[in-house]
């Protein structure tokens, strides 16, 4: 399975540490929430829209989606335990961003598209946020909010509440039993570093506890 677009696995992996907040619920609680389809922090329509976007950037092939495994309701949790008002208002406006989008181009809401409007639109959108940001001139001289996408690789991003937005999809579904069993070969200790091993179309990478 691919996520959309293609994302580097091995840095979401890393930066999965630093999501600390996440892990301050224990995986019961998060296999609670992970089952129910009721939203505690989002509004109805914003959660229908979270799941319409989740479905969109790990969609379900022949391994479990975002959907399938239970990140709209993780994500929820996180706002409403995690995320400080500034950073929720930020994720909820990064997705209205993208319905908007959606209006724009078909004239309707994002989660009323098809799978295929879904994905083009989206990807138009992803191409647009993720740019780099542009250069500060001497006018405006405060500095560039950056994303931690953008931390820890080439710069600030146009849009990093959009930045973020996937970059938490991803990781909680990487957070995930299926995704690391199903969509990565689990390895509870991977072994030694292989720098170069043939590739096939069914060559999985390689997920566990050793590393983190």
């Amino acid at each position: 399975m691919k996520t959309f677009p293609e994302i580097n696995r091995r840095v979401l992996l890393r930066r999965a540490l630093l999501l600390a907040g996440a892990m301050a619920l224990p995986m019961s609680s998060k296999t609670v929430l992970a089952a129910t389809a009721e939203p505690t922090a989002l509004s109805a329509p914003m959660f229908a829209l979270l799941g319409a976007v989740a479905d969109t950037i790990v969609p379900q092939t022949d391994t479990p989606g975002a959907v399938d495994v239970g990140v709209p309701a993780l994500f929820d949790a996180l706002i409403k335990n995690w995320a400080s008002p500034a950073r929720a208002l930020a994720l909820t406006s990064a997705l209205a961003a993208i319905d908007k989008s959606a209006m724009d181009v078909a004239g309707r809401s994002f989660t009323a598209l098809s799978s295929a409007q879904r994905h083009d639109i989206l990807s138009a959108h992803d191409s647009r946020a993720l740019a780099p940001a542009a250069p500060l001139t001497a006018i405006d001289s405060a500095p560039q909010v950056k994303s931690l996408g953008a931390l820890m690789n080439a710069g600030p991003v146009a849009e990093p509440a959009y930045a973020k937005l996937k970059e938490l999809i991803v990781i909680l579904y990487y957070y995930s039993e299926p995704a690391l069993t199903q969509e990565l070969t689990y390895e509870q200790v991977p072994g030694e570093w292989v720098p170069s091993i043939p590739l096939t179309p069914t060559t999985r990478q390689t997920g566990g506890a050793g590393l983190f």
